[in-house]
């Protein structure tokens, strides 16, 4: 077996989610929870983009992936015995995050519903919220404030400012070139 799984297509899991049992505050149409190894973070940040709930570390304590995986989360790895451990886990077996998401895609079947895009900080995961304009004006360029404001999103665990910038483009069109 020279340290390779035998048959990964056994290692995916799709759980059926009643979206009627579940509280959704936000409002999104993305019901599928994740947890993405410390292998994964580019694919974690694409996940967010697209309105996934993605939780990632770049380090688990003992227990932790355990943890978020009873939760009802779908463990994204690249270890292959990790993914044995887990039956509902998707085994990710490529370097790009484009072939990445793609695999989580065939697994899941990832929504084109582009609703939810932009609605997750990218580095922690929490929902955003639309800035108060007094704020905003402060802490983003002025530029920006002026193009934006009825569009500046704010995080409120790491206080970080979103709006539709040329960054932002970049990232649809980027994802559009890969299908979503």
């Amino acid at each position: 077996m020279n340290g390779e799984p035998d048959n990964l297509s056994s290692y995916i899991y799709v759980p059926k989610v009643n979206t009627t049992d579940k509280i959704n505050p936000m409002n999104t149409t993305n019901a599928i929870l994740f947890v993405a190894d410390k292998m994964l973070g580019k694919l974690a940040k694409y996940l967010r983009i697209m309105g996934y709930d993605t939780f990632y570390q770049s380090s688990y304590p003992d227990q932790r992936l355990s943890d978020l995986v009873r939760e009802g989360r779908i463990l994204l790895t690249r270890n292959h015995i990790t993914v044995r451990q887990y039956s509902n886990s998707v085994f990710i077996d490529h370097d790009q995050v484009k072939d990445q998401l793609k695999t989580v895609d065939n697994s899941l079947r990832l929504t084109r519903d582009r609703k939810d895009w932009f609605s997750r900080c990218t580095v922690c995961n929490s929902p955003l919220s639309k800035a108060k304009l007094e704020l905003a004006r402060d802490n983003v360029p002025d530029f920006v404030f002026f193009t934006y404001h009825e569009r500046i999103v704010f995080c409120p665990i790491c206080k970080r400012f979103y709006w539709p910038g040329t960054h932002r483009k970049r990232m649809v069109e980027r994802l559009k070139d890969w299908g979503y």
